[in-house]
């Protein structure tokens, strides 16, 4: 059994997303203390309980400690089960986006569809315009397809938002390094509930700021359980690199859309191929499927997670910092559970 003190590197929800993760796929059992030990309000919140018993469901896992504000899991795995129709509701603005984040890659060449109802869009986490247009535009240059869907939005601190994944197939080994020229650029801001004409503001300010890059506009109305707005930046070329901003009270349009695409410009800078959120999103798929890539920023996020999939005994290297390298020589693919 692995254990691990919750409290290292960032000492957050990531530590425990990728060991449920790792352990499912490898079918090694795990003990986390100290959860989420360096946040200001410790142990398991609501949607980390809901990524556990999720996780729990798929691969038929013994568990103890899966109650709200548990700050100890034992987590042991058995076999991932299929076919799976599995529906998560986690009861509050919880990330769906972070809980599929633990689903996704055992979601792989498996017939589990996933059902989240929560936060689609909600702080500290990617966005459903994120995941659908960075997320899957980096799967689809690791061989991997898949589908996800929102049915509507959900914000904080109401949630009641829903995303649907399913299908999700195919992967190998990849090397992604090069962003190459910028073929695309698309800003994508989205209202619900409020007037579209805040949509228009936030996407106008993203353009100002991409004003060397012909771009792309998408302004869309969209059903959710509340307000709630937020605007997506993202470049194309050999890679995608992509950032989002949300809306909040007292927060202007102009702010929304200038902050995403500054965080873009940022990245892109860099010579980096994926963008910082990224660059600890795909480690993960390097150490399935074995791969490179070049990130634009090393974040304390991906430094955790890289220290947390080592555990597994994956042989996973890291080089620079802004930007920086990942490269994994030993994969998982032939210990997959």
């Amino acid at each position: 059994m692995i254990e691990v003190d919750g409290s290292f590197g960032e000492g957050g929800g990531q530590i425990l997303r990728t060991l449920l993760t790792f352990s499912a796929l490898t079918g090694t059992p795990f003990r986390l203390n100290n959860i989420r030990g360096n946040r200001p309000k410790p142990g398991l919140q609501r949607s980390h309980l809901s990524a556990v018993n999720a996780v729990a469901s798929v691969c038929d896992a013994s568990v103890k400690g899966n109650v709200l504000g548990s700050r100890t899991l034992e987590f042991r795995p058995s076999r991932i089960k299929e076919p799976l129709k599995l529906v998560i509701d986690v009861g509050t603005a919880g990330s769906a986006t972070l809980i599929l984040q633990s689903l996704i890659p055992l979601m792989i060449g498996r017939k589990i569809t996933v059902t989240i109802k929560g936060g689609t869009d909600v702080p500290k986490s990617p966005t459903s315009d994120y995941m659908s247009c960075v997320f899957m535009g980096i799967m689809e240059r690791v061989g991997i397809k898949g589908e996800i869907g929102v049915v509507r939005r959900g914000y904080y601190p109401r949630g009641g938002g829903e995303v649907i994944a399913s299908d999700f197939r195919g992967g190998g080994e990849f090397s992604i390094l090069r962003m190459g020229d910028v073929k695309k650029v698309v800003v994508m801001s989205h209202v619900t509930w409020l007037p579209v004409e805040i949509a228009k503001r936030e996407a106008k300010a993203a353009s100002e700021e991409l004003s060397n890059f012909p771009v792309e506009v998408k302004i869309k109305e969209e059903k959710g359980t509340g307000k709630g707005t937020a605007t997506l930046v993202y470049l194309e070329g050999e890679s995608v690199i992509g950032a989002d901003s949300l809306g909040a009270i007292g927060k202007r349009a102009e702010e929304v859309g200038k902050e995403a695409a500054s965080h873009v410009l940022s990245d892109y800078r860099t010579g980096g191929a994926v963008d910082s959120f990224m660059g600890d999103m795909l480690m993960v798929y390097a150490s399935l499927f074995g791969g490179e890539y070049k990130g634009s920023s090393l974040t304390c996020h991906a430094k955790t997670n890289a220290q947390v999939i080592k555990m597994f005994g994956v042989d996973l290297e890291i080089n620079g910092v802004s930007p920086f390298t990942v490269k994994v020589r030993r994969p998982l693919v032939s210990g997959i559970n």
